[in-house]
């Protein structure tokens, strides 16, 4: 049971603003409520996920580590925030370790939870995939933006490092290509 508390935050927050009332609670019921205290591990890299995380409250950082064990600060998450979201879909594991840097509460959708929301109502499994497709799309399109303009950025004499923007290029146009439908 997702206390009333928990459900106004998830629901205030942008994810699923745009879905109808009825498809958001069914979303809300197919969901557990958590909480976690600092330093606790909430999506740890290489190990299966079986969970959509909706951060509700409190800060995160996901953070990638290497073989000889330095860590990578990737990001920093502050509510409202999803993560977990391209190895719930997939099943490889994940490439990064999320780790709360303040006590967190949480909303998380298991597997058997949502195989349970997609047979019982479609539409809001709908949505909330959809949503999910949407904050991925944004975040695409950010690193994309922010690798463009770090290129910019390093330019010498007012031209763009070439072999930089032609590597990018070739490594976004690489990405379409090698995962055509």
């Amino acid at each position: 049971m997702v206390l009333n508390s928990a459900i106004e935050r998830f629901l205030a927050a942008p994810l699923l603003a745009e879905v109808s009332p009825e498809a958001r609670m069914a979303v809300v019921d197919a969901m557990a409520e958590d909480r976690a205290e600092t330093g606790a591990v909430l999506l740890e890299q290489g190990h299966p996920n079986d969970h959509l995380s909706f951060l509700i409250e409190g800060t995160a950082e996901i953070v990638r580590i290497f073989p000889d064990n330095r860590e990578e600060l990737v990001a920093k998450l502050t509510a409202p925030a999803v993560f977990g979201t391209t190895s719930f879909f997939r099943p490889n594991p994940p490439t990064v370790s999320v780790r709360a840097t303040s006590p967190v509460w949480l909303l998380t959708l298991d597997h058997p939870s949502h195989e349970r929301l997609r047979r019982e109502n479609p539409r809001a499994a709908e949505a909330l995939v959809l949503a999910t497709v949407q904050v991925l799309s944004e975040r695409f399109d950010m690193i994309d933006q922010r690798i463009t303009a770090y290129i910019r950025g390093h330019e010498q004499n007012g031209h763009v490092d070439p072999p930089r923007a032609t590597e990018w290029a070739a490594f976004r146009a690489k990405l379409f290509e090698e995962n055509a439908l």
